[in-house]
């Protein structure tokens, strides 16, 4: 199974990551080298394009190492192809996986079709890489955001565990016993 239930009230995903999964939601899986690794998608009864997504991105947007620069550069490129154009509203220090982070809180719209997107990303690192846990929010344009959702996540960050080392890590490890 992809998801095994624990005793603690959280769940693995293929026995690589711990987390609280959001109840309710349903599971998102890359099976072909898609925009992330895992997440959650939660469609709502209000008028389309109401639905709330998180997921786990071993590879987000851009490709500078700092963290700070990195979510300029994501929110840059994040959601352009449909026309929304993200701006950052706060960025602020925080912890996501038990690892230091950014947490980057941004807004777009598009009037044109009539949707608008929120999102928090946790930027942060597996060894000298970025990676990001996010939330994004679609709306109409008309629609209110759903700010308990945003807390279901939050927990989902919090929790959010590495049970190996990722393949970033692993590859910083034979890097080092190569060179001796």
């Amino acid at each position: 199974p992809v998801l095994t239930v624990t005793d603690r009230d959280t769940v693995l995903y293929l026995d690589k990551y711990e987390f609280k999964a959001p109840a309710g939601w349903k599971i998102m899986r890359n099976l072909s080298e898609g925009d992330f690794e895992f997440g959650f998608l939660k469609l709502e009864k209000d008028e389309f394009p109401s639905q709330t997504t998180m997921f786990y991105d071993e590879d987000p947007y851009g490709s500078s190492r700092d963290l700070e620069t990195r979510a300029k550069q994501y929110s840059a490129f994040f959601l352009a192809g449909r026309g929304i154009s993200m701006e950052i509203k706060k960025i602020e220090k925080s912890e996501a996986a038990g690892r230091p982070a950014l947490a980057v809180h941004m807004e777009g719209e598009n009037p044109y079709r009539n949707e608008k997107a929120k999102s928090t990303v946790y930027f942060f690192k597996t060894g000298e890489y970025v990676v990001t846990l996010a939330c994004t929010q679609w709306r109409p344009m008309n629609g209110t955001w759903d700010l308990e959702l945003f807390n279901i996540f939050e927990g989902f960050a919090k929790s959010f565990k590495f049970l190996k080392p990722t393949f970033y890590e692993e590859m910083e490890q034979k890097i080092k016993k190569l060179k001796g």
